[in-house]
């Protein structure tokens, strides 16, 4: 099994890398003064990275999101984050923040801002709430989904073509990037959520049967709930403020690695981690190799084969 993931990312990863509009000559690839060179070093390489990265965090994220709150239908998207995130951009650009600051565009960082806000929004909120701790995040996420959903409607009616162009485009979700100075902050995200993930999956197992049971384990279920929902959070902030929301990754791969793996959560972090990353990969290398005129934003690809496979899940479950 190990052989046969190691196999098929590293044939994806080279895949990607010469997919595109642009055929690259192999000869060329590694000479710095080439047109290649810098396609190759500067846009595929920087992306194929940040597919994988992305679609990895999108995976875990979901898995740990239903692991916590015993939901198979909770994912990022659910909570409100990416809602968030996704408004703050908008604002960045109907509102003319097309600058960069620190290296980073005035839409990622009100992006990330969004993201951010909503996590302490919903942090204050269920703190207000009369319920268990799951049920009060997920209810205030929603409600705060539909919230941020209403206020874009309104930015949306209230700014012109160019600036609802810009928005719907990122609303899709995509890849495009060019150099490295996107996807560090990328790295760093699934790095830490790689890390806490494999710190606490003792918790996550006990947590996955009931809070009751990890509590008579020995588990301070609050302090747990809490730093994983916050580093999670921040991951995927951190994520849709660059790529835009890329959907259905949170929900669908975790499904297909436990019907495929059998095994408790523990053991699936990893594999969800990679499977993910394969996912987007694949699905960001056929937008860029389909004969359309302009690139498909890799987002309509995932919920559109999302969408699919996930109806297929549930089809075969109830036979």
């Amino acid at each position: 099994m190990k052989i046969l993931w190691f196999f098929a990312l590293f044939t994806l990863l080279i895949l990607s890398t010469l997919v595109g509009k642009i055929d690259l000559n192999f000869m060329k690839i590694l000479e710095p003064s080439s047109m290649e060179y810098q396609i190759f070093t500067q846009i595929r390489l920087p992306r194929t990275i940040l597919a994988f990265l992305s679609g990895g965090i999108l995976a875990l994220s979901g898995l740990l999101f239903q692991t916590l709150f015993r939901n198979p239908l909770t994912t990022p998207f659910t909570l409100g984050i990416s809602s968030g995130a996704t408004l703050g951009a908008a604002i960045a650009i109907i509102f003319g923040f097309t600058s960069s600051f620190l290296g980073f565009s005035f839409v990622t960082l009100f992006g990330f801002f969004g993201a951010l806000s909503t996590v302490a929004l919903i942090y204050f909120f269920s703190k207000k709430l009369p319920s268990s701790s799951d049920q009060r995040l997920i209810l205030v996420g929603i409600a705060l989904s539909f919230l941020y959903s209403s206020i874009l409607l309104i930015l949306y009616y209230l700014s012109d073509f160019q600036e609802s162009y810009l928005v719907l485009r990122f609303t899709m979700g995509t890849l495009l990037t060019v150099g490295y100075g996107d996807t560090l902050p990328v790295v760093m995200s699934a790095i830490a959520i790689l890390f806490v993930a494999i710190k606490h999956k003792h918790e996550l197992k006990l947590l996955s049967i009931s809070s009751e049971f990890a509590f008579l384990k020995g588990v301070n279920v609050e302090k747990v709930l809490i730093t994983l929902f916050m580093v999670i959070s921040l991951a995927v902030g951190v994520l849709v403020s660059i790529v835009g929301p890329i959907s259905f990754i949170g929900l669908i791969i975790p499904h297909i690695v436990k019907s495929v793996m059998k095994q408790s959560v523990e053991k699936t972090i990893v594999p969800t981690f990679l499977a993910g990353g394969l996912f987007l990969l694949l699905c960001d290398t056929l937008s860029r190799s389909l004969p359309t005129i302009s690139e498909i934003p890799v987002g309509i690809i995932t919920s559109f084969i999302g969408g699919v496979v996930f109806i297929y899940i549930l089809l075969r479950r109830k036979r």
